[in-house]
Parts: structure tokens; sequence; C-alpha cells
């Protein structure tokens, strides 16, 4: 398990920003890689993942993996409530920013333990660092899905010559 969780979050991405990713990508590659635009596209998105992969925290996953870590009293430990993991997931995150080091060693995660050796100070500048990239990953992904080429604007410019 411990394993499971160290490689999930050297990814750099979480499972929907993987997703969308993902679905952009075939969105471009359906629209025709013989298009300099959409290949030059799916390139991009290549290199988003590999900038990623360079992230040494993600606080999204951080917080997601101690969100299933700790079962509350009234959970089932063996079913994910959606409502109740979100309900924790906002819960968390405010006792994080509070102290995101405090707050991780406070939950006494195994598989964290690692990446908690660092110092307060380290950990609360690679917090504020990562929450500032995350943002910026979402813009890029928001602007890169804007220039796909789907062809629709030149076939209708074709079909208007006739």
């Amino acid at each position: 398990m411990s394993m499971g969780l160290l490689e999930r979050l050297s990814s750099g991405l979480s499972g929907s920003e993987m997703e969308a990713i993902l679905t952009e990508m075939e969105k471009a590659l359906g629209a025709g890689l013989t298009n300099p635009r959409n290949a030059a596209l799916v390139a991009t998105y290549i290199h988003v993942i590999r900038e990623r992969q360079n992230t040494v925290i993600h606080r999204d996953l951080l917080l997601n993996i101690a969100a299933t870590w700790v079962v509350r009293s009234d959970e089932n430990p063996a079913i994910i409530n959606p409502d109740v993991h979100q309900a924790k997931l906002k819960v968390f995150e405010a006792m994080a920013e509070e102290g995101s080091h405090d707050f991780f060693t406070g939950l006494d995660i195994e598989p964290l333990k690692p990446l908690l050796r660092m110092s307060p100070d380290e950990l609360t500048t690679l917090w504020e660092y990562n929450r500032v990239q995350l943002q910026k990953l979402h813009e890029t992904l928001a602007a890169l899905s804007s220039h796909r080429d789907d062809g629709q604007s030149k076939r209708k410019k074709d079909l208007g010559n006739k």
C-alpha cells in the first residue's frame, strides 16, 4: 500500500488531472495529427505530464490520502462515501492551511513519513509553491483546450465557397 501511495504522489498529477489531459490528447488525436496545431498540442500535453513528475508534493493528492487514511467513527472503512470524503477534505484543507507539517505529522500516515523529514518551513514553502503550480496547471489545460483545431471552421469555409 505505501509504495503505491508514493508512486501516485510521484506522478505529480491527480487522477482527474491525468484524465483531463488524456481526454484533451484524445480529442486532438481525433481531430487529426496531420494538422500541425493538433500535433503540437499533444506534444505540449506530454510535456505537461513530464514536468508534473518533478513535483515534490501534490497538495490535493496528500489531502486525499489523508481523507482516505483517516476513518471517522461513522464511516465503514471498507467503503469510501464520496460525501464523507468531501467533508473530510474541506476540514483537512483548513487544518493543513494552519500548518501542513504539523497536520500531516499528527496523522501519522506511514507512507508519508519520508516526506515529513523536511522542516515545517520547507514543507510550508513547498505547499504554497504547489498551490500556485496547481492553479497554473488548471489555467494551462484550459488555455490548451481552446487551441485544438477540429477542422470545423475550415470545413464551414469550404462549404460556404461551393
